[in-house]
């Protein structure tokens, strides 16, 4: 069968596939490689199909074919991402080491090979990885987050802090990320740091906000009693905070049950600062 005709029959089921009849595709593809054995890019495209339908099996079969008529660095890419699916890490290390050696500016590569060597606990050679993929693609937000969590198991809390900060740039709402770099910047002592964080947090995040609502139905008067309003036990609390760290505990539950969050969480970790101050460490 002539060339022109098969090179048509492909376009056909490539078009099939960006409309998204994926049997029909599928079918003409297989259909292809039977006249043709040889046509490698049909290899190629049922083997992409079949890894978005988690038939990983048959995926790799064609990817091992295509590779038969020639390799190159996506083939051997997409073998070793289906390794790393199959939770297979060495075998997805073989795979995507030869990706690389074929086209070393190919920054996902580095990426998943990083994910692979951390899978194995071999944390030099995945933080390898992630600066290498960095190095060719500096906003990876995957190699930058997977670093950062190196770093900051390593104690070493300066290094996590700058990336997560990079990825906050881009990316201001993920709360996981700013949990992380709150939880650095308390276990460094930046304390007012840390508070501004929290803020920052509890206006991003579900559970925050959902605990924000929860304050704002109670009544500002169920606080009031013989000994005062919460605005009149405030203003004592405030005067006594300058003494007595149990005084900001106090104050920062009534700035809480008035619905003022914020000054809630600055008399809280007052208390806490001061309390570190007290015992020369941190708990």
């Amino acid at each position: 069968m002539g060339s022109k005709t098969i090179e048509k029959r492909f376009n056909q089921a490539v078009q099939l596939e960006k409309n998204g009849h994926y049997p029909q595709a599928m079918e003409e593809y297989r259909s292809i490689i039977n006249d043709n054995p040889a046509f490698r890019k049909a290899f190629i495209n049922l083997g992409s199909l079949y890894s978005r339908m988690d038939r990983l099996e048959d995926s790799m079969e064609c990817y091992h074919a295509a590779l038969k008529l020639g390799r190159d660095y996506l083939t051997y890419y997409n073998l070793g991402s289906i390794h790393y699916r199959r939770n297979e890490f060495k075998k997805a290390v073989i795979n995507l080491e030869k990706s690389r050696d074929l086209n070393p500016a190919f920054a996902r590569s580095a990426v998943v090979l990083g994910l692979s060597f951390s899978r194995l606990e071999n944390l030099a050679a995945a933080e390898s990885n992630y600066r290498d993929a960095l190095g060719l693609d500096p906003d990876n937000r995957v190699a930058m987050t997977a670093l950062s969590i190196i770093y900051y198991n390593s104690d070493r809390y300066e290094e996590s802090i700058r990336l997560l900060n990079r990825i906050l740039t881009v990316d201001s709402e993920n709360t996981r990320i700013r949990d992380l770099k709150s939880n650095i910047l308390y276990k460094t002592g930046r304390i007012e740091e840390y508070t501004e964080e929290i803020k920052s947090l509890r206006k991003i995040s579900d559970g925050y906000r959902y605990f924000d609502e929860f304050i704002a139905t109670v009544p500002v008067g169920a606080y009031t009693d013989r000994y005062g309003t919460i605005d009149e036990k405030i203003e004592i609390l405030q005067e006594r905070s300058d003494t007595h760290k149990e005084s900001l505990i106090t104050l920062s539950l009534c700035h809480l049950f008035k619905g003022e969050t914020d000054r809630a969480i600055e008399c809280l970790f007052e208390a806490k600062k001061r309390h570190q101050g007290t015992n020369g460490k941190q708990h």
